[in-house]
């Protein structure tokens, strides 16, 4: 019996005698185990947040069920829209921190943004085909924690067919004499199949440009238009966008050109390419008088400070040579602006000489 009542003894010793820091180490064992199998309670802890997993708790994995969306044939002005399933295949929570699309493209935030393994979630896309033409693609690029694939790549692709197709689809006027007048044919065709294809208001902003539409010969739907630049437009350059209202999409069709005058300068625009940081540069211009009457140069200036001008007769009231430089310490970026050269011709008292160039380290 004393050695019964003895060994009780012994035992209650050793009870008393384990270490109060041995029951805290098993709360923290417990406290770990609940943080690398769900949410964090933390108070620092954002709401809704995941908790960081540990590192031999895997990690999320992104996948997509069809990451490439093919629309098949639409016609220009088609909204095509596509939902996207989304899935974390991973073993550790998936956190979509971004969704980004390409131009003409939007999508709406994902049903869910925050994947535990094995759940999905959606991303609906539209996209816009009004400004497209033949073989169209957009990507959505989605951010997330997962470390192999941080940018997973969602694409929709297809063909987009034009409701009305302009033959040709712009028009150029090349080095057009002034005084002279040109024309130009447009061949406007129905691509639908209804038949019920109408044209509608037609208009432009050059004054020097007169647009007229008459009905295309043949059975197929469609028009003529016939769009003329007239003698009285002025030495320069020439641009526009005729708009075409039509029973379907309406057609733009834009138009450039340019009129010659008897003043002309070579090179019609200056440039000085990348100079290096504080340095000068210095080009030269020829400008030029084919006409029967003599024609002076009664001033020069530039638009921008870094740039400074010169005129200098070499044959007088026939050819000038003006030089155009790049001051010194001119600030780095990109370089642009307009040289205006006046003259006493009463059709080109303005002729305008573009230039541009990098100066510096600039990197855009």
């Amino acid at each position: 019996m004393f050695r019964s009542t003895l060994g009780v003894i012994l035992m209650l010793l050793a009870v008393i005698a384990v270490p109060a820091s041995s029951s805290n180490a098993q709360s923290s064992d417990s406290s770990s185990s609940l943080a690398n199998g769900g949410f964090s309670s933390e108070p620092n802890q954002a709401a809704g947040q995941f908790a960081a997993p540990a590192a031999s708790s895997g990690h999320a994995q992104l996948e997509a069920n069809n990451p490439v969306f093919d629309f098949g044939k639409v016609y220009s002005g088609t909204v095509v829209k596509h939902i996207f399933r989304l899935k974390n295949t991973g073993s550790a929570p998936l956190i979509i921190t971004a969704v980004r699309t390409s131009c003409g493209c939007t999508a709406a935030r994902p049903t869910r943004s925050q994947l535990l393994p094995g759940e999905e979630s959606d991303i609906s896309v539209s996209f816009d085909t009004h400004a497209d033409h033949g073989p169209a693609t957009r990507t959505i690029t989605v951010l997330s924690n997962d470390p192999v694939h941080q940018e997973f790549q969602l694409t929709m692709r297809g063909d987009v067919k034009l409701q009305v197709k302009a033959t040709p689809s712009l028009v150029i006027f090349n080095r057009v004499k002034r005084g002279t007048q040109q024309s130009q044919q447009i061949a406007l065709s129905d691509e639908m199949a209804d038949r019920t294809f109408e044209i509608g208001r037609i208009t432009n902003a050059n004054p020097y440009l007169k647009v007229a539409s008459q009905p295309a010969p043949g059975a197929k739907p469609g028009a003529l238009l016939t769009i003329t630049l007239l003698k009285t437009a002025p030495a320069g350059p020439i641009t526009d966008v005729v708009k075409v209202n039509t029973s379907r999409a309406p057609v733009e069709i834009p138009v450039s050109g340019t009129v010659l005058g008897d003043i002309n300068v070579n090179p019609p625009q200056v440039s000085f390419g990348i100079v290096p940081h504080h340095a000068s540069a210095l080009r030269f211009v020829r400008l030029t008088n084919s006409g029967n009457h003599p024609v002076k140069v009664t001033g020069i200036s530039s638009n921008n400070t870094s740039i400074i001008a010169a005129v200098e007769p070499v044959t007088a009231g026939k050819e000038y040579k003006i030089s155009v430089q790049l001051v010194p310490n001119s600030p780095d970026g990109v370089l642009r602006g307009m040289l205006a050269i006046k003259t006493d011709d009463p059709h080109q008292q303005d002729v305008q000489v573009p230039f541009y160039g990098i100066v510096g380290s600039f990197k855009g």
